[in-house]
């Protein structure tokens, strides 16, 4: 499993051959978690938590039980970036059953300090995750609820796509309307209309827990969807200069 976390992390590199020996060395304890446990609570400091099964939801909880959720995570994402120097201001919550690895907070300290190029592309990993929740934020501040629900069907459904771990238009996405309506800033009652909507109109479909698209062409287009605001930031010097065959 440590592969997954060196290729996961490698998006955002490329790392050096001593960081990627430290990182296969590494302890890493696995824990799963059911649908809607907290797989790590707000206040938490990073343990490079790689979700490496299942979906998850990055939530903040207001005072008065209300949430807001602004992002999704897929398998090979580290979870808890947020927590690399700080305690996590969200919680991050298992969307459908879920299997997460997780290092130590002192290896991944030892590490840190050791490694700059390791730091660098965590940095970039946190840079890839702000733009991914800045377009979350233009989501919800700018364009309809059926464009809102086009562009979260779309970047489920792609990223999910770019693991291979969907095709032919369908797509694991255990959501109930409550999560979605706390993703998109919606009630529940407008989101049932929004699904029925993107169903009538032959667009996607929404029903235990799998996600199916029947145009993707025209779903995008409502959306807005880009998928270049999701592919990991990089360094363009270091990807100038690995070798052609890389």
């Amino acid at each position: 499993m440590n592969r997954l976390l060196i290729a996961s992390l490698d998006r955002f590199g490329p790392l050096r051959d001593s960081v990627r020996d430290d990182l296969m060395t590494c302890s890493q304890e696995a824990a799963r978690f059911e649908p809607g446990q907290v797989i790590v609570p707000a206040g938490a400091r990073s343990r490079l938590s790689l979700l490496a099964r299942g979906l998850a939801v990055k939530q903040q909880v207001l005072s008065d039980g209300g949430r807001q959720i602004f992002g999704v995570a897929t398998p090979g994402d580290v979870v808890d970036l947020g927590g690399l120097y700080v305690g996590l201001d969200h919680e991050v919550r298992a969307l459908g059953a879920c299997e997460v690895r997780m290092t130590t907070a002192h290896e991944l300290r030892t590490m840190l300090r050791a490694h700059p190029n390791l730091l660098a592309a965590l940095c970039r990993a946190v840079l890839t995750e702000a733009q991914h929740q800045r377009n979350w934020m233009v989501g919800l501040g700018r364009r309809t609820a059926l464009a809102r629900a086009a562009n979260l069907f779309c970047e489920v459904y792609w990223r999910q796509t770019a693991l291979r771990l969907a095709g032919d238009g369908k797509c694991d996405f255990p959501a109930v309307q409550a999560d979605i309506a706390d993703a998109l800033g919606l009630s529940v009652v407008h989101v049932h209309r929004v699904l029925r909507t993107l169903r009538d109109d032959g667009l996607a479909t929404l029903r235990n827990g799998v996600l199916k698209i029947s145009d993707w062409d025209a779903l995008a287009r409502l959306g807005g969807f880009d998928p270049e605001r999701l592919r990991p930031q990089q360094d363009p010097s270091d990807i100038a200069s690995r070798p052609a065959s890389a």
